[in-house]
């Protein structure tokens, strides 16, 4: 479903990358290393062992006796676990997988990005986006991290229920991404939407590169 290459991958988007973040690190540590961090913050996990600090050579020390290590360092005002001292690119010499969670969302299904957003790392080979399931059908007011900003991507107002549609468009209309996740996938009747929702993202995302395409060509003829 998901074709991670070896390098660095980013998580970014709504809630159950932390999630994403361990299914994958396991299903990887099978027959490699892995690094798991963030870029920005995330709860500290109690599933794989913690260096914090995290100098290269800790880390080094950690993977020869673990197949999964988690890098980082603690942030003491919320007691979160913040970008380790290593740069990604050491840790992605050390490890034939490092995994970066990229992206807050306030637990929200859906998110828009503000300027600074999301922090992604350098040098990264994927980047995932996490789409929440269990938000199509309510609103954007509530089902969206930053909802003004998500709807006025989706160019609809905040009352207007998250639909695949417009969960495909602002995906689109942002383009942080190269593959999408569609997570919480919890009941029956969510799984068409998470399938529609692919459909929907392709036919997007062809739809905002005609558009572009388009418009170069307008402003071309016009010079």
């Amino acid at each position: 479903m998901l074709h991670i290459q070896r390098g660095l991958t980013a998580i970014i988007g709504g809630g159950g990358k932390s999630t994403l973040l361990r299914a994958l690190a396991e299903e990887l540590s099978h027959d490699a290393r892995v690094v798991v961090a963030t870029s920005t913050k995330m709860y500290v996990p109690d599933w794989c062992p913690v260096v914090l600090g995290a100098s290269p050579d800790d880390v080094q020390a950690a993977l020869s006796e673990a197949p999964i290590v988690c890098a980082g360092s603690i942030h003491p005002p919320t007691g979160k676990l913040t970008e380790p001292r290593a740069a990604f690119s050491d840790l992605a010499c050390l490890a034939d997988y490092v995994l970066v969670e990229a992206d807050g969302s306030a637990g929200k299904p859906f998110k828009g990005h503000e300027k600074h957003e999301p922090v992604l790392p350098p040098r990264r080979n994927t980047t995932i986006l996490v789409l929440g399931a269990d938000g199509f059908g309510r609103p954007i007011s509530v089902a969206a991290h930053r909802p003004a900003l998500y709807a006025r991507l989706a160019g609809v107002p905040e009352n207007r229920p998250v639909t695949p549609a417009i969960a495909a468009r602002v995906a689109a209309r942002e383009g942080f991404h190269d593959q999408v996740f569609v997570n919480q996938v919890d009941q029956e009747e969510e799984r068409p939407l998470a399938r529609q929702l692919a459909e929907l993202r392709q036919a997007v995302a062809a739809y905002e590169e005609e558009e572009a395409s388009l418009s170069s060509l307008l402003a071309q003829a016009r010079q």
